[in-house]
């Protein structure tokens, strides 16, 4: 009996440790049954009863740090302006509505296109200057300008400019693929806002022709009313509708492409790049990171934008390095990660951020999961690392938004900034001895792209052996 009463706090201490577990394990395959569903209230009344069956796991609280992260974007930050059963426009809230911190970048919005196989957007345009990158699928984009009409036939990589105003037509001209572009805007009437105008309509989306009067619209078409109203005011199939793969194929037959080059007119650069036939700017088994500026593609120049596209392999990560001057506005293409940006203003959701105090300089770690259709902001300045699970690769998008002279400065690895001083300069401001600083700034040889740290997985197995380990040292074993 004497034994049997020393034992039972050590029992019951693991039951307890045991049913956490189990609770964990429910928890997150609960949350993971939530993440399914579509509109966003439903989504956070069903995490909420997760939460209140199971209690918080670290799942929650990364999930909490993540939404009170201001340069960070999760799935129900975009919103679904134009929608139909061939496609949809997603948009990005504004870049200020999450926080003051981002009011350099306001005039911004960031949008994904997609389109079903041989659907197409109806001729349109908008109030903004637009960089467009096709991330998935081959595309057919057609520009009705003042002087003449350009078609372009898309893929995969494809860098576009498209000037404000261009009245434009986009249809997926794969007969299984979906097509997704990314769109980053810059908005010119109303700042941090756009609108779509389209010209042939019905219901939703109206005509922008149908809001003139019968007076104006037969004097401006010398028609009459009711057959201007025929033609542009009878479309019922919405902002996207499906093509025949015949006028397909007859419209692709008479566009060009990035293969051929760059066009040209009044010098100014027309057609599409691809930035995957540019060499990539950092490489190795670790990953690929490609970037094109104004130098490669010229038409970039005048809204001194840059576009990357980085590919980490499982367990990699981008090694931490900052801006210069420009903001990188971030999509996550594929996979699964995580984000550490630093930054001195601390959360700021939606206050200005603290101020530097006097005499006092210091610093947050602000973390994000990371998983598709996430966006992410890293202003210029600021420290930040992004880091793939093991297991499968992580693709992410960057638009840089003022880049011109922009330089990316690595914090470590090969192209370390603090590999540029001499032995006199380290041996006078880094206390530890010369030989040990050069060991730290020389021990990683690769660039760009190094290995990871442990990914989610092995912390989280670690963690519960740790927690196991911890009960039996506390019962004496």
């Amino acid at each position: 009996m004497a034994k049997l009463a020393t034992l039972l706090p050590l029992l019951l201490f693991l039951l307890s440790a045991s049913l956490a577990l189990s609770y964990n394990t429910e928890r997150r395959r609960c949350e993971s049954q939530c993440r399914q569903l579509q509109r966003p209230q439903d989504k956070e009344r069903c995490m909420l009863r997760c939460r209140e069956k199971y209690g918080e796991g670290e799942e929650s609280r990364e999930s909490e740090q993540s939404r009170n992260n201001p340069f960070f974007f999760d799935d129900e930050s975009f919103r679904t302006p134009l929608k139909t059963q061939e496609g949809n426009l997603r948009v990005l809230d504004r870049f200020t509505k999450r926080s003051h911190l981002l009011r350099g970048i306001e005039n911004y919005r960031l949008a994904v296109l997609e389109a079903n196989p041989n659907a197409a957007l109806m001729p349109t345009h908008i109030d903004a200057d637009e960089i467009f990158f096709v991330v998935a699928g081959s595309a057919t984009i057609t520009l009705l300008r003042k002087e003449n009409k350009d078609s372009y036939n898309l893929r995969k990589g494809d860098i576009l400019r498209v000037e404000a105003g261009t009245t434009l037509y986009i249809i997926n001209r794969d007969n299984k693929e979906q097509l997704f572009i990314a769109r980053l805007m810059e908005t010119i009437s109303v700042p941090g806002q756009f609108q779509p105008f389209f010209g042939i309509g019905g219901r939703n989306p109206e005509s922008y022709y149908m809001s003139f009067s019968k007076n104006i619209l037969e004097a401006a078409f010398n028609t009459e009313y009711e057959k201007v109203r025929k033609v542009f005011g009878e479309n019922q199939e919405g902002a996207f509708l499906s093509v025949p793969r015949e006028k397909i194929r007859q419209i692709a037959q008479q566009a060009s492409s990035s293969s051929e080059g760059g066009r040209t007119h009044g010098g100014r650069w027309r057609g599409p790049f691809n930035l995957f036939e540019k060499h990539p700017a950092y490489s190795n088994q670790h990953g690929q990171m490609y970037e094109v500026d104004s130098s490669d593609y010229l038409a970039l120049q005048a809204q001194s934008i840059s576009v990357a596209y980085a590919i980490i392999r499982g367990g990699s990560m981008l090694a931490p390095y900052f801006n210069s001057k420009a903001f990188k506005v971030a999509l996550v293409v594929d996979g699964k990660g995580y984000w550490e940006l630093v930054s001195p203003y601390g959360s700021g959701r939606s206050g200005e951020g603290r101020e530097w105090q006097e005499e006092s300089v210091s610093y947050q770690r602000l973390r994000a999961q990371l998983s598709d259709g996430n966006g992410l902001v890293v202003p210029p300045g600021h420290p930040s690392a992004i880091v793939a699970d093991r297991g499968q690769d992580l693709r992410v998008l960057l638009f840089g938004i003022h880049a011109e002279k922009n330089q990316e400065l690595w914090l470590a690895g090969r192209e370390n900034i603090y590999n540029e001083m001499n032995n006199v300069e380290r041996e006078m401001f880094f206390k530890a001895p010369e030989k040990e600083v050069r060991e730290v700034l020389n021990a990683q040889r690769d660039a760009g792209i190094v290995e990871g740290p442990k990914g989610s997985q092995e912390r989280e197995s670690e963690g519960r052996g740790r927690a196991f380990q911890s009960i039996l040292d506390f019962a004496g074993f």
